[in-house]
């Protein structure tokens, strides 16, 4: 006969009913973003609110082909004496295989009865961990979450626990599904946005700007000779300057900016809300930026230069279609590289 009251059963219910009710507002947010890097902090902040501690940190596999999660960055409340990319748990050591068999939390006891002499608990233990919750995907084993010691002392209890196992089911579905997202939307030598998301999410600024009546410029640029470059240096050493030209795009890219790869070695970026002056502005802070840029590649220096072509958004002409923007940015850019390379021209009826 059970030892529970009346009153106990339905405080017990209500509770369930309670985390059936957070879970499906939890699930609601995570599913309304495919932007990773908010889902990382996302999910943190979520098992920060559930429970009574102030550490939690995320474990994640980098890619789809690793064979170890790694630490990933914007973790909360643990002190680490080591560079955070360092701490790593491999999938095929002893509680990776744990979990890849249990979808179950383990705290500190419970993993030393569960895994003796594993290394990565032992990492995880100096860490300052006390909870340890597998991030699954589709049957696979994509993460940990670890959390530090409660607030109030003591052990994680088993509704929390049970709470935070279905929060990580969730947090994993979209953790995957964002990163599936990401690597169909990104450029992977550069990093950057490729073609079609390019053309995606233009058609998204154009139609903003005409609703709204704000300026909005694009500004197309082109790596100077570059196939010389090429024939000269080799594609090893190509690919390396096309890197390091993303990555100043990427550095130089306001918050509302779009950069992109446009395609071999040219690239793009949206600017909305920026008028004649800014986006010149900008334009030439990148030239300058590439034109003092310097890469290394097999003990070798070396350097290119950057042209860019400026367009600013018409309604009359540009409401429709992507097209006529990106055609004036480029007859500004073949301006440019008439005009001797290495310089910044913006649109104008001259240019005809």
């Amino acid at each position: 006969m059970s030892s529970w009251s009346l009153p106990d059963e339905i405080q017990h219910y209500e509770k369930k009913i309670f985390d059936l009710r957070q879970l499906l507002e939890i699930s609601r947010a995570l599913n309304s973003t495919l932007d990773y890097e908010y889902l990382i902090q996302a999910v943190l902040d979520m098992c920060l609110a559930q429970v009574q501690t102030l550490s939690a940190a995320l474990f994640l596999t980098p890619d789809s082909e690793s064979q170890e999660v790694v630490l990933v960055h914007g973790y909360k409340g643990f002190e680490l004496n080591q560079p955070h990319d360092t701490y790593r748990v491999p999938l095929d050591s002893p509680l990776a295989t744990w979990f890849e068999n249990n979808n179950k939390s383990l705290n500190m006891r419970e993993m030393e009865e569960a895994v003796e002499d594993d290394t990565a608990s032992m990492m995880l233990r100096k860490m300052g961990a006390e909870l340890i919750v597998p991030l699954r995907a589709k049957g696979k084993l994509i993460g940990i979450i670890t959390l530090g010691e409660k607030l109030v002392g003591g052990e994680y209890p088993d509704d929390e626990r049970s709470f935070l196992v279905d929060l990580a089911s969730l947090s994993g579905v979209a953790v995957e599904n964002a990163r599936l997202y990401e690597r169909a939307t990104v450029d992977m030598m550069t990093g950057l946005k490729n073609h079609a998301y390019f053309q995606s999410r233009f058609r998204e600024e154009r139609e903003r700007a005409a609703k709204r009546k704000t300026p909005l410029a694009l500004l197309l640029t082109d790596v100077d000779k570059f196939k010389v470059f090429n024939d000269t240096h080799g594609h090893q050493a190509g690919d390396e300057v096309l890197k390091a030209v993303a990555r100043v795009l990427n550095a130089a890219a306001r918050k509302s900016d779009t950069a992109a790869r446009y395609g071999g070695e040219e690239f793009c970026m949206i600017m909305p809300g920026a008028d004649q002056e800014t986006a010149m502005e900008h334009a030439e802070m990148i030239r300058k930026n590439i034109e003092s840029m310097t890469v290394m590649h097999e003990g070798k220096e070396m350097k290119v230069t950057l042209s860019v072509g400026v367009s600013l958004f018409d309604p009359e002409l540009d409401l429709k279609t992507n097209k006529t923007m990106v055609e004036r940015s480029d007859k500004a850019l073949y301006a440019c590289k008439h005009g001797g390379r290495n310089q910044v021209q913006i649109y104008s009826s001259a240019l005809e």
